[in-house]
């Protein structure tokens, strides 16, 4: 079932079309999402992908996709820090705060999204199993 989503015509359109997008972001060095910018790169908090991306991924799972592009995450400055704060309205986590190029995201992006799959039928799987059981009463 999973080869027939990602390989299906609208799901390949769809996701072209989302990879563009982020590649224009990158070329006009934009970005939609809380960022910051160095050295005229954009930059995107792990906070961002993490929680505001993809919050139905476990984050080891997002780890282990980064591991596998060999992604350098960068850790924030103490004025970025500030920014990302104010931008957010609460403190989080060192982890969360490590940074990520913009210009990675179009590369991960498919193989989190595959996580997302995952993470949804397995979602399903569980509540389906659970709602054909009949419950015994205890005595």
């Amino acid at each position: 079932m999973r080869e027939v989503w990602l390989k299906g015509d609208e799901m390949e359109v769809a996701l072209q079309r989302v990879v563009r997008q982020l590649q224009m972001y990158i070329d006009i060095s934009e970005c939609p999402f809380p960022h910051v910018m160095r050295a005229g790169a954009v930059f995107v908090p792990m906070l961002v992908v993490k929680e505001v991306l993809f919050p139905q991924v476990q984050g080891t799972f997002i780890d282990q996709v980064l591991q596998e592009h060999r992604v350098e995450l960068r850790p924030t400055t103490l004025s970025e820090e500030r920014q990302l704060t104010q931008l957010h309205r609460k403190a989080f986590s060192s982890k969360l705060r490590r940074l990520l190029s913009l210009k990675h995201l179009p590369d991960i992006y498919p193989d989190v999204l595959n996580l997302l799959y995952h993470a949804n039928v397995c979602k399903f799987l569980d509540s389906t199993a659970t709602d054909g059981v009949q419950k015994t009463p205890r005595s």
